[in-house]
């Protein structure tokens, strides 16, 4: 199975993962390496390492996903909810990697809006296993 297209991503720690082997719970990283058992590894700032299942990470929803859905449903939002994924979706806009950092830490201290703005790695896995499994 090859992710090459992975690698690199910006991830964030799942913030409530229980046991975490190198103690980032809700720090963002760079995923580096997916292992032949899909174990993920993942590089921080401080240059540890660690080493996560793909369901305790989570990545930034795309774009095309996060501006329309706040559009059509953000009367029914909190407004520290509104604006928080208004914020994400103009640093997605910017495309670098450091608003990208920002948007996930902006996520990360808001659980109400993870539904909205983030997906678990582990998502984004399957449906490059079964383009793997297809060829």
């Amino acid at each position: 199975m090859e992710n090459n297209e992975l690698y690199g991503t910006l991830v964030l720690v799942h913030p409530d993962l229980k046991n975490d082997p190198a103690g980032q719970q809700g720090k963002v990283g760079i995923l580096s390496y997916i292992d032949s058992s899909d174990e993920i590894y993942v590089g921080f700032e401080n240059g540890r390492e660690g080493k996560y299942s793909p369901d305790a990470l989570m990545s930034l929803k795309d774009k095309s996903e996060i501006f329309p859905d706040l559009m059509a449903n953000g009367s029914k939002l909190d407004l520290s909810e509104y604006k928080d994924l208004y914020k994400i979706s103009l640093l997605q806009d910017r495309g670098r990697s450091t608003d990208i950092v920002h948007a996930l830490e902006i996520a990360a201290k808001n659980p109400a809006i993870w539904d909205k703005s983030l997906v678990a790695v582990d998502q984004l896995l399957a449906p490059r296993m079964a383009q793997s499994v297809g060829r």
